[in-house]
């Protein structure tokens, strides 16, 4: 067995140790329950090996959505009183609209259509299309309904619906007032260790986010007033991609797929507004106040937003620069999660400095997309290398490779199978 047949079963296996028969969990310490875009990712690696068991883990994941079409960021299927925050804190059984099992409130990005497409091409399958499509289609419209901004993008109520302790959102939090006295669980810390995870201070803000949104049913009457929202563009980058790919399944039912194929269009037009020349990214919210960019400003390319020209300086200036997301003598594995010149870099806490394989699979995707396929070869090659070295884990050490965050972790597998299996582009 060569490198790559015995990386990918390295990869199948720990799939299939965190599958839990009804879904995969992220992770066997840290993660016990479904989390949403984790699933849709590990849909996508699944496709290459077992699209019936992706399409199973579609199912588990829509069986969350509540009646509005919200798809939630986790799902409490398994009871687990050893793991905290859980279903309690959310209290979901008492909101309106809520479904027979416990979730959380929010939203995260909605990469499920993407993972429908990538299972249907793979495996044809109508009816399943029949039975999943008109659940996007009620998730992307509540997503358009409820979240829109006056830019046309769509904004987050809370970090855990998008990078949870990016540096991006340090100016929005600061603002959100709570008592930092207050004493809280997280089981993350039993896991993983306290300088690689978010710090007591972001999680006081989260529950205290939680605790303001569960008073309003998860709900609110608008964004205006609301203590934390943010136009995130990794969430909208997807959620464009996620529209044109609703539209290419509803015409395999025989429908114009019109709504997403024009929501798409206004998303990347929104997005497109946000092209910083001097920077060679895109424009970030508070990045002047937090003084520093994130990958934030590189989604867009996923998003097939960037003229050729613009993709072209995106890498070469920004995605690529040693300086910046690249690698370098002292870094070599990119893409790191803040830009080394940012001032809140830190190659081991979580998003503010690791390298992530979901990260890079999103980025080789748009460079392909862009027309720079030797480009996405190179991120690809090194992602694979980085995998190969350090297992398949939650987040990496730019500087060392080291492994970091949780172990087997669950999308850092599935991903790996779609670069070494997918088809090129």
């Amino acid at each position: 067995m060569g490198h790559r047949e015995a990386l990918i079963e390295q990869a199948r296996a720990v799939l299939a140790g965190n599958d839990m028969g009804a879904f995969v969990r992220p992770g066997r310490d840290l993660y016990p329950h479904q989390w949403n875009w984790d699933s849709a990712l590990i849909a996508i690696g699944l496709a290459r090996v077992d699209p019936a068991r992706g399409r199973a883990e579609v199912r588990s994941l829509l069986r969350g959505q509540w009646r509005d079409g919200m798809v939630p960021h986790i799902i409490f299927h398994v009871p687990n009183p050893d793991y905290s925050p859980g279903p309690e804190l959310w209290g979901s059984a008492d909101c309106e609209g809520a479904p027979d099992v416990a979730t959380s409130g929010i939203t995260q990005p909605p990469v499920l259509a993407t993972a429908v497409r990538v299972l249907h091409e793979v495996d044809p399958d109508p009816e399943f299309l029949e039975e999943v499509v008109p659940a996007l289609e009620r998730w992307h419209g509540w997503l358009h309904a409820t979240r829109t901004d006056e830019e046309g993008l769509v904004a987050i109520l809370h970090p855990w619906e998008g990078a949870d302790n990016s540096p991006r959102f340090d100016a929005a939090l600061a603002r959100v007032e709570v008592d930092e006295s207050v004493a809280i669980e997280r089981t993350d810390r039993r896991v993983v260790a306290a300088d690689e995870r978010p710090t007591t201070s972001d999680y006081v803000r989260y529950r205290h986010l939680v605790e303001h949104l569960r008073k309003r049913g998860y709900r609110p009457d608008s964004l205006e007033g609301e203590p934390f929202v943010f136009v995130d563009l990794t969430f909208n980058s997807v959620l464009a991609t996620a529209e044109e790919d609703l539209a290419a399944l509803w015409g395999e039912l025989g429908e114009s797929g019109s709504r997403a194929r024009d929501a798409a269009q206004g998303v990347r037009a929104a997005l497109a507004e946000r092209w910083d020349d001097e920077r060679a990214l895109y424009a970030e919210d508070d990045v002047e106040e937090t003084g520093g960019e994130t990958i934030d400003g590189l989604f867009p390319l996923y998003g097939g937003v960037p003229t050729a020209a613009q993709a072209r300086r995106l890498f070469d200036e920004a995605l690529w620069a040693p300086d910046r997301f690249g690698p370098s003598p002292e870094a070599p594995w990119p893409v790191t999660s803040a830009s080394k010149a940012n001032p809140a870099f830190n190659p081991r806490r979580y998003w503010r400095g690791p390298v992530w394989v979901n990260v890079n699979w999103f980025l080789v995707r748009g460079l392909e997309q862009a027309g720079l396929a030797s480009e996405a070869e190179q991120l690809a090659a090194l992602t694979i290398d980085l995998v190969s070295r350090s297992g398949f884990v939650e987040y990496y050490e730019p500087t060392t490779g080291e492994p970091l965050g949780a172990r087997d972790f669950s999308w850092s597998a599935a991903l790996t199978i779609d670069l070494l299996l997918r088809p090129p582009a």
